[in-house]
């Protein structure tokens, strides 16, 4: 029952975004690249224009939440702040309502973990883990949940070799994985490809590798990783370490290597063209104040 509660709220939550981009974004002109995702039914009244794809920062002078004039709406049933679409970095992603983790453990969704940011405290392991479809591994609920919906939407469009390949990680097994890399490949190499014990997005529960047919080999090429590229955000994932990052993430190209950041965090990156989680953290982190815990 919980989880069928949870994918109720997610559904609700993408529908009530789809028209607040609508009502609070201009329309762009034609692009390139894949054609725009259909979406479930349930958001198809809402989705009467095209899926907006990127905007300028919204206004934040003291006086923009008066010039929204704090004005509420109602859209498929959840209330939207529009004061704050207008107001907040997140831009219209600020006016969906907040899931549990992003209301109730802002810090630890957003946090950034990388060669230089460790997580806190160091043998932390999340205590809502459990199962993700297809395998034996486990991600936090609120991830396993919106994991489902998107590999719902994927086989929808026929996008129905999707394979789980890892979930949660332990401080532990980070240890063993990263000193098998180390063994193999060398320390210099293993620094690009896997993380130390304790500097792993995997050991927040918030992290899920998700490849395509041909598995850890795959390049981003195949149609399901273009399908997860295009619309992990949809979901609240994000494709952590994106081809040509690596001077900014410090890790190689990953395209199976998602994380969970919660719809609003997801949908602004998405909205602002911001591929990197090292730039967006704290814009994330500060949209939270303030938000019912």
């Amino acid at each position: 029952m919980e989880h069928e509660v949870g994918r109720a709220h997610a559904r609700a939550t993408m529908t009530a975004f789809v028209a607040a981009a609508v009502l609070a974004l201009p329309q762009p002109g034609p692009s390139g690249g894949e054609p725009a995702p259909t979406l479930p039914a349930a958001q198809h009244a809402a989705a009467a224009r095209p899926e907006p794809v990127a905007i300028a920062p919204p206004p934040t002078t003291p006086g923009c939440g008066a010039a929204a004039g704090a004005a509420q709406g109602t859209v498929g049933g959840v209330l939207l702040d529009l004061a704050r679409v207008m107001c907040s970095p997140l831009g219209p992603a600020a006016g969906l309502p907040p899931t549990t983790l992003e209301a109730q453990e802002p810090e630890r969704l957003y946090a950034l973990v990388d060669a230089d940011h460790a997580v806190r405290p160091a043998r932390y392991a999340p205590e809502d883990l459990v199962p993700l479809a297809g395998g034996p591994y486990e991600a936090r609920e609120e991830v396993a949940e919106h994991l489902d919906l998107l590999l719902a939407a994927a086989a929808e469009e026929g996008r129905t070799r999707l394979v789980v390949q890892s979930g949660f990680r332990s401080y532990a097994d980070q240890a063993g994985s990263h000193e098998d890399w180390v063994r193999r490949v060398g320390a210099d190499r293993a620094a690009k490809v896997s993380a130390p014990a304790g500097h792993s997005e995997h050991q927040l529960g918030l992290a899920v590798d998700l490849t395509g047919p041909c598995g850890f080999a795959c390049t981003g090429d195949t149609p399901e990783e273009r399908w997860v590229a295009a619309n992990a955000h949809r979901f609240g994932f994000l494709v952590r370490y994106p081809e040509g990052g690596e001077k900014v993430t410090g890790y190689a190209y990953e395209p199976w290597h998602l994380r969970y950041v919660g719809p609003r965090a997801a949908w602004g990156m998405h909205l602002r063209g911001e591929a990197y989680w090292e730039r967006f953290a704290g814009i994330a982190l500060e949209s939270a104040e303030g938000l019912p815990g």
